[in-house]
């Protein structure tokens, strides 16, 4: 039996349908949090994709649904990208994908009853290809990276932006009656490949949402005003460190930003599991808790990434502090079961050189760390040129 491409088409809009009432029963039931509304919008927006061409596969009169099925089409791939950026803590960005939507749904009726399916074809594709690319980045950073099913969820991102990409390019160059489109992305192919990354989204989605509250890291977990490794969280420290620094700027004291992340913490994660992780995460703030001044502020805004805020009376006070937390670092490995040294890449911005804002020397003390990362990590860096503002 050969099946054609409206067929096909049918038949991906079924499973669209299917996995889409799934996820959004399951979020609705279980765990409303905001990347499962966003995850859910995106699978709502699918449904309203497959009823539209669904519609127009019924009856090409109602050139309309071309329209409904393109920006939602927009809306699907967004709000999967919107919901990454949320799961990672970041931003929505869903402003953004409204207006591509809007965009889309714009060139599409343009052409009226005129365009047929392929109407605002293009520019759709090519806007779906950059939001699958966003998302794809995205679920490369934070949380997500840490997690396996956030790799599998950007893997099925970047081969939608490919083929969305491969698609535009075919269909914009050579037409929809060309040897090239016909053989590679015509409907029926699209709708293979659509069933296939539906699917692996759906389950990678599901077990991401599900494993949100029982399996944070401790990087993003709070007690009170501190992170669940006994330092204070990211917002608190924000707080303190700030109020610090407008005093010390009053009694022209000096004062440096030390940053920490810990060397290949995805890696641990993967080859020991996420106690590995945690493990290596507790022992790290505990390390700094040890080492760090007495009177020093520690901050823990996210996974293996620290802050430390501390008097100083010079550059090279600020670098002897951070050799002595090094020192102390390495002196004992994360743990009795793994019999690994955990190693970190240290980054310092003082007052001396970035005034008393905590913005500039948390920015300048991040660009230091990614320093001491492409150089692989395991050692210190200082910033003395002004970085551009950046969140904490």
């Amino acid at each position: 039996m050969q099946l054609d491409g409206p067929t096909l088409q049918m038949i991906s809009g079924l499973i669209v349908i299917l996995c889409g009432v799934s996820f959004i029963f399951n979020t609705a039931l279980n765990r409303n949090d905001p990347p499962g509304r966003l995850w859910s919008l995106a699978f709502v927006a699918g449904i309203m994709v497959a009823v539209g061409y669904g519609v127009y596969l019924v009856s090409d009169e109602a050139w309309w649904s071309i329209t409904v099925a393109n920006a939602s089409l927009v809306v699907t791939v967004g709000a999967l990208w919107s919901g990454s950026r949320v799961y990672n803590g970041r931003s929505s960005g869903f402003a953004v994908v409204g207006g591509l939507a809007l965009v889309v749904a714009v060139i599409t009726l343009i052409p009226g009853a005129d365009g047929g399916e392929w109407a605002g074809a293009g520019p759709l594709w090519l806007i779906v290809a950059l939001m699958g690319a966003l998302g794809g980045a995205e679920a490369l950073r934070g949380r997500l990276r840490r997690n396996v099913n956030g790799r599998i969820f950007s893997i099925v991102l970047f081969i939608a932006a490919v083929f969305y990409t491969g698609r535009a390019i075919a269909f914009i160059t050579d037409g929809v009656d060309s040897a090239t489109f016909t053989t590679y992305f015509s409907s029926g192919t699209t709708s293979i490949l659509n069933m296939a990354l539906i699917v692996t989204a759906c389950i990678a989605t599901s077990i991401l949402r599900a494993e949100r509250v029982g399996s944070n890291a401790v990087g993003d977990i709070t007690v009170g005003i501190h992170s669940a490794a006994g330092v204070l969280s990211g917002t608190s420290f924000q707080q303190a460190a700030t109020d610090h620094l407008q005093r010390g700027e009053r009694a022209e004291l000096g004062l440096a930003v030390i940053g920490a992340d810990i060397d290949n913490l995805p890696e641990i994660n993967t080859a020991f599991g996420r106690v590995a992780g945690d493990d290596a995460i507790a022992r790290f703030a505990d390390t700094l808790r040890g080492s760090a001044p007495l009177m020093s502020l520690i901050g823990h805004p996210a996974a293996g990434r620290f802050y430390v805020l501390a008097a100083v009376g010079s550059a090279t006070e600020a670098l002897t502090i951070v050799q002595r937390m090094q020192n102390a670092l390495v002196d004992g490995p994360m743990g009795e079961s793994y019999q690994i040294r955990l190693t970190a890449s240290f980054g310092i911005a003082d007052t001396f050189d970035h005034g008393y804002d905590l913005e500039e020397l948390s920015t300048a003390a991040g660009q230091s760390i990614e320093v001491v990362k492409r150089r692989g990590g395991n050692d210190i860096a200082v910033t003395t040129e002004p970085a551009p503002a950046r969140d904490l």
